[in-house]
């Protein structure tokens, strides 16, 4: 088991590389802003569900069922052809993107950055955040503990490795 500074350090890479995104692309002309939920909720939240707002999320399609934010579409950044996904929302002027917390958002603005010249907000603290806030979301439906955690582990290729772990723990040894 991971201790809480292992965790809080992993944190603070995936945040910083955020950033570093956002500093990148800012940096050649391609406007990319990182907005906590709250941040893009007061400036778009009127938007959420009018069809003029591209929204992406990240997370699989049973996460995504699971709810989402506003009109949301998904896309899985974890798909093979996440590329050929996007192709049909390039034209847009203004494209956010979120997923539970923020891997899966860096992997689809990585994507971006090199085939879209319009703006991108990543909301830095995803749907965890969005609820966490109690901001709406459009409710799916519900799915079991166990679920749950076979769904985390067959989509999350950084623990993927730890799903051994998981079994045995879970067995009782």
């Amino acid at each position: 088991m991971q201790s809480s500074f292992s965790l809080r350090k992993s944190s603070l890479k995936i945040i910083l590389g955020f950033f570093f995104l956002v500093f990148a692309g800012n940096l050649y002309g391609q406007k990319i802003t990182g907005l906590t939920s709250q941040q893009f909720y007061e400036h778009y939240g009127d938007q959420l569900n009018d069809g003029d707002l591209l929204i992406i999320d990240g997370r699989s399609e049973r996460m995504f069922a699971l709810g989402r934010i506003g009109n949301a579409v998904n896309i899985d950044a974890d798909s093979e052809d996440l590329e050929k996904q996007m192709q049909q929302y390039l034209d847009r002027p203004l494209i956010v993107v979120y997923c539970t917390t923020i891997r899966r958002t860096i992997d689809i603005i990585n994507k971006l950055k090199g085939v879209y010249e319009g703006e991108i907000i990543g909301i830095t603290d995803g749907i965890k955040g969005w609820k966490e806030n109690n901001l709406p979301v459009n409710e799916g439906e519900e799915i079991t503990h166990d679920e749950a955690i076979e769904e985390a582990l067959n989509n999350n290729r950084d623990i993927k490795s730890s799903k051994m772990i998981v079994e045995v723990a879970g067995a009782g040894i």
